[in-house]
């Protein structure tokens, strides 16, 4: 039976994540695959979360296994709001909401803001996942050039200017800033002052994606302070998640933001999934209990440091003149362009026959570009993997130069 003329407009926008779709790579042990952004599972939290459910007297284990609230588990609600407090941001008169993933809280988010044809201003480049929700929901992402410091303030201007002349004015701005995915890249605190002051002044809710700001290699949390942080009119939405910190197979993130945003999201996740994990949040408010989020972070740092350090070394002892990368401060991912006429994807298909795999450009560029782009992951290859993964990478880039 053919089901096309059944699909709904909603899910006939439906694309399978090129990531995703690379991710199946990972199956396959002779494929170096820096693709996929996923923690080093070499180093997940596994002793402290055995302890943690080894703890549990019956009360805990009857709420860890039991339908919960849509609203979340009371006493990891409490335990976020005095993580996010310790970060500098102020919860008080904010309301805090649960999700099953980060991904979760930008569709929820995307659902209550957006009518099919409404636009949203993102980062050229921007996270994949987040463009595919827009998409999905029937939005247009219209893109905002970035340059080493982030969004460009007058091209976000720019932008809002046109799309309200044109009758079409933006729902919110969409950001990754700190360690962006997939750049790397890092808007400063001036260039989060200027675009904060930018969108209080035309009353632009903003979406602040946050989920590696933890994951530093130089200087401290006072050098990532958030857009949250300098908000006092309930402007920006801050998402955060435990996929970073703790684990992501728990599926288990959170949304920060004014009440009445918050609430009418939890109204949706009341038809979406009732609830997230009652298990997973039991787990992660002991987790924050125990401070071992603290102990966590301060464990990879260094790792996810280390290894960036090679994959950067490596780029610039491997590849041909004419390539370029990005240099992360922190995060998982470093950014590479390539000479204008090579197209990432063609690369890509030479690549997988010499056995490694990245993500290709276009797909986080909402405005077609992107061709010459292409995104490495650190995060979760050995450091032998990354010295042979980009020794592969460089030999293949140089014989299509």
């Amino acid at each position: 039976m053919e089901f096309d003329r059944f699909f709904s407009a909603g899910g006939s926008r439906l694309k399978s994540s090129k990531i995703r779709e690379l991710m199946k790579l990972s199956g396959d042990p002779e494929i170096i695959s820096m693709a996929g952004g996923s923690p080093d599972a070499g180093h997940f939290p596994f002793e402290e979360i055995r302890k943690i459910i080894d703890s549990w007297d019956t009360g805990k284990k009857a709420a860890a296994l039991q339908y919960g609230a849509t609203s979340g588990y009371a006493p990891l609600v409490e335990q976020i709001a005095g993580y996010i407090s310790a970060s500098g941001v102020k919860t008080r008169g904010q309301a805090i909401l649960p999700t099953t993933g980060a991904q979760q809280a930008i569709q929820l988010l995307t659902r209550v803001f957006c009518d099919p044809g409404d636009t949203v201003l993102v980062e050229l480049p921007t996270f994949i996942g987040a463009v595919a929700v827009f998409i999905g929901y029937g939005a247009e992402p219209a893109g905002i050039l970035m340059d080493d410091q982030g969004l460009i303030p007058g091209d976000l201007e720019e932008k809002i200017t046109e799309l309200r002349e044109q009758g079409r004015p933006p729902k919110f701005l969409y950001t990754n800033p700190t360690f962006q995915n997939p750049s790397g890249i890092t808007m400063t605190q001036s260039r989060r002052d200027e675009i904060y002051s930018l969108c209080s002044r035309y009353e632009l809710p903003v979406i602040e994606d946050d989920p590696y700001y933890e994951l530093y290699f130089e200087g401290g949390p006072e050098d990532y302070r958030s857009l949250k942080a300098r908000d006092t009119e309930g402007l920006v939405i801050r998402i955060g998640t435990f996929s970073k910190i703790l684990s992501p197979g728990l599926r288990l993130g959170w949304m920060l933001g004014s009440p009445e945003v918050v609430l009418r999201c939890e109204t949706a996740k009341q038809s979406e999934d009732a609830c997230s994990s009652s298990f997973s949040q039991v787990i992660a408010a002991d987790y924050l209990a125990a401070g071992y989020v603290n102990q966590y972070t301060a464990k990879m740092r260094p790792i996810y440091s280390g290894k960036c350090r090679l994959m950067i070394d490596c780029l610039r002892k491997e590849m041909p003149e004419g390539v370029s990368w990005s240099h992360p401060a922190g995060g998982f991912f470093t950014w590479l362009t390539l000479p204008g006429h090579l197209d990432s994807e063609k690369l890509l298909v030479e690549c997988i026959k010499h056995k490694v795999a990245f993500v290709t450009g276009s797909p986080f560029h909402v405005d077609g570009g992107g061709r010459n782009k292409l995104r490495l992951a650190f995060s979760n290859s050995s450091l032998q993997q990354i010295e042979e993964g980009v020794k592969r990478l460089a030999g293949v880039t140089r014989s299509m130069l």
